[in-house]
């Protein structure tokens, strides 16, 4: 591990905030199919409403994971680069620190993915029910 360490996790964030927005995103969406099901309620969506939660879940938990990588990616680029001046025997902290906020965003990854596949059997299901209106 070179001096520079400390610089990597600056280098990664920009890519974690994008992460960040688009989940944001895509929780807020959550919402309003929820607000669209709560003013609709000659739509029978308990099952859509079971979906939504669980996405919830997956997306909640991505957010969190992504918040706590920038945040132990910040705190080791910080750590590292104070380290670096005064203690530089001591970086192995840093590369710790780096590698909890890489797995910290694997995690996150992980849960949009789960995420993505969730949603797809929620919109599968929605059009089996619009064929099934459509058909009676």
């Amino acid at each position: 591990m070179g001096n520079e360490i400390w610089l990597t996790p600056i280098l990664i964030l920009p890519g974690v905030a994008l992460l960040i927005i688009s989940t944001a995103n895509r929780f807020g969406e959550i919402q309003r199919e929820f607000h669209h099901l709560l003013n609709h309620p000659e739509f029978h969506g308990e099952i859509i409403a079971r979906f939504l939660v669980k996405r919830s879940r997956y997306y909640r938990d991505a957010l969190v994971s992504l918040y706590l990588s920038v945040l132990l990616f910040s705190f080791a680029s910080l750590l590292g680069g104070v380290i670096n001046f005064l203690f530089p025997k001591v970086l192995w902290l840093i590369g710790t620190l780096i590698l909890l906020g890489i797995f910290s965003l694997s995690f996150a990854t992980i849960q949009l993915l789960r995420e993505s596949r969730l949603s797809l059997t929620v919109i599968e299901d929605q059009a089996k029910q619009l064929q099934g209106s459509q058909e009676a």
